[in-house]
């Protein structure tokens, strides 16, 4: 079967396109076949490659994961044009035709696409964050879930997902809470300036040192913050594993509260005095005045 494509008439035919395919069954097989194994072919190498660096190239499984992304992609564009290629198509052509598409486009304004699939490269593999990890990028919180080629998904919240361009995550601050294995916990508190100071700072040292989860070393210690309006502001810091932050910190406020109001110690909060005067005129008043 001949597949004949052109345009009719003497002017247009003599300068428009003529393309002859030879589609016969068994170029149209080869053609499938190809890429069924080309397919096949391409994922066994991407896995394999990922593993590949993974084991020898030393990097996380984001990282590799992004790389193999990008291979895929090539190999699966090699793939279609070697399947195009059975059926009789000028494949030196196709890829002229795809290489001037790119340069319109990019000439057409993709700066920011460019900048933040560089911007991914360089995230993946200074290994700035993983999957799982509690971060803040570009001013935004919340625990990584996905590093894509061009942005990162991380969820606030519990349920609510942020997609931040790579670019802009690249450009601006990233701050990583759960890359050490340590993790300091700062609990403000205050007290009333008529509380026993000495008594305030035994208290929550003694918190601190007797919940099972506060490490040693560093020790714990009551930093004197400040003299504010209404209070006297502490801060309890203490070490811990980094998986029991939160809990700890809870426990540690829970037990501050408790605490300190068993010891009879006031915990200040703002709150106002009203005083009324009386508005009812005395009766000698009302007297004078009449």
């Amino acid at each position: 079967m001949q597949i004949f494509t052109g345009s009719s008439g003497d002017a247009a035919g003599a300068s428009g396109l003529n393309l002859s395919l030879n589609i016969t069954p068994e170029s149209l097989l080869l053609a499938v076949l190809a890429l069924v194994i080309g397919y096949l072919v391409a994922k066994l190498l991407v896995r394999w490659i990922e593993r590949l660096l993974q084991k020898q190239g030393h990097l996380s499984e984001v990282a590799s994961g992004l790389l193999g992304r990008i291979i895929s992609v090539l190999l699966y564009i090699i793939v279609i044009l070697i399947a195009v290629s059975f059926l009789g198509v000028d494949v030196n052509g196709v890829v002229l035709g795809l290489s001037a598409i790119v340069g319109l486009v990019v000439a057409f304004g993709l700066k920011d696409t460019i900048n933040n699939f560089a911007a991914g490269i360089w995230i993946a593999s200074m290994n700035l964050f993983e999957k799982g990890e509690e971060v803040t990028i570009a001013g935004h919180w919340g625990i990584v879930q996905e590093i894509g080629i061009m942005a990162t998904q991380i969820t606030a919240a519990g349920s609510t997902i942020i997609t931040i361009p790579n670019g802009k995550a690249w450009n601006d601050s990233i701050i990583n809470y759960t890359r050490n294995p340590q993790r300091r916990i700062d609990q403000s508190f205050g007290v009333s300036y008529e509380s026993d100071m000495g008594e305030v700072v035994r208290i929550a040292l003694g918190i601190a040192r007797d919940h099972p989860k506060v490490l040693d070393t560093p020790e714990p210690a009551v930093i004197f913050a400040e003299m504010a309006d209404s209070s006297v502001n502490f801060t309890l810091r203490c070490w811990v594993n980094t998986p029991d932050y939160y809990g700890t910190k809870a426990d540690i406020l829970r037990s501050l509260h408790a605490d300190l109001i068993a010891a009879g110690i006031e915990i200040p909060y703002p709150h106002v005095d009203v005083a009324f005067r009386n508005a009812i005129p005395e009766a000698g008043e009302n007297e004078g005045t009449g």
